[in-house]
């Protein structure tokens, strides 16, 4: 039968930021790989010169927007939600992301099978000795790993996106670096839904779907990358110029 489990307030709380901060990092994850693609469109078109104000443009907005939303995630702030206050306050009471509820998660009305055992036995690795919640010290290496990688760069975003202070910075984040710190929250993110939600993912960023209806009416098909060919054809002259916007490529 199913486990039943009585959340308290405060793991409400934590819930409802976990939205929050799930967002925000979706976002992140989702910039980042746009931009890493329009990057390459630019590189691979020999009608954009470079470096082109365009790139530098977006360049500037990109890392500004990465940086602010990096930089929200690590501060410590009662009045704001923040992955670093959330990791703060599951070690200040771990008893709260316990095995029970992690447990009525995975729920099994004729008995568990092997499937939901495994799932089950997914919090081991991030529980206490007594296994009966999660580890503090998880919860805080985790916050110090992202205060550490992201603090780094918490100047530049204080003196050249905050306040624009013309003082040449100690140190510049390459956009390799702020992939990194994106990433690392990622799989930390991901790590603590699976204790939030007892679901397991790979990643925030979603794997993209095609839909359209066919004109024989049948029925609605999913078209993941790839699984096209042969179906879509490029007329000859698509990469040609388009008159319209020459003088825009001038």
């Amino acid at each position: 039968m199913n486990q039943k489990f009585e959340k308290s307030q405060k793991l409400k709380k934590w819930l409802k930021w976990m939205e929050t901060i799930h967002d925000e990092i979706l976002g992140l994850v989702q910039d980042a790989n746009m931009f890493r693609e329009v990057q390459d469109i630019i590189r691979g078109n020999p009608r954009i010169q470079k470096p082109s104000a365009f790139y530098s443009y977006l360049a500037r907005t990109y890392s500004s927007h990465a940086l602010a939303g990096l930089r929200r995630q690590i501060k410590l702030h009662k009045d704001s939600i923040s992955f670093v206050g959330l990791l703060d306050e599951i070690a200040k009471n771990p008893e709260e992301l316990s095995r029970s509820y992690f447990d009525s998660l995975c729920s099994y009305p004729n008995g568990p099978d092997l499937c939901q055992v495994i799932k089950m036995d997914d919090f081991a690795p991030y529980a206490d000795a007594s296994g009966a919640h999660v580890c503090p010290q998880v919860a805080k290496a985790d916050r110090a790993r992202l205060e550490s990688a992201v603090k780094t760069h918490e100047a530049f975003a204080d003196k050249r996106v905050a306040h624009w202070d013309k003082r040449e910075p100690e140190v510049v984040p390459t956009f390799g670096e702020l992939d990194d710190c994106i990433k690392l929250l990622d799989e930390t993110y991901v790590k603590y839904h699976l204790l939030f939600h007892a679901e397991s993912m790979d990643t925030l960023m979603p794997t993209y779907q095609y839909e359209w209806k066919s004109i024989f009416r049948e029925p609605w098909l999913k078209v993941g990358f790839g699984s096209a060919k042969g179906l879509i054809h490029i007329s000859e002259d698509f990469d040609d110029e388009l008159s319209d916007f020459k003088e825009y490529m001038e």
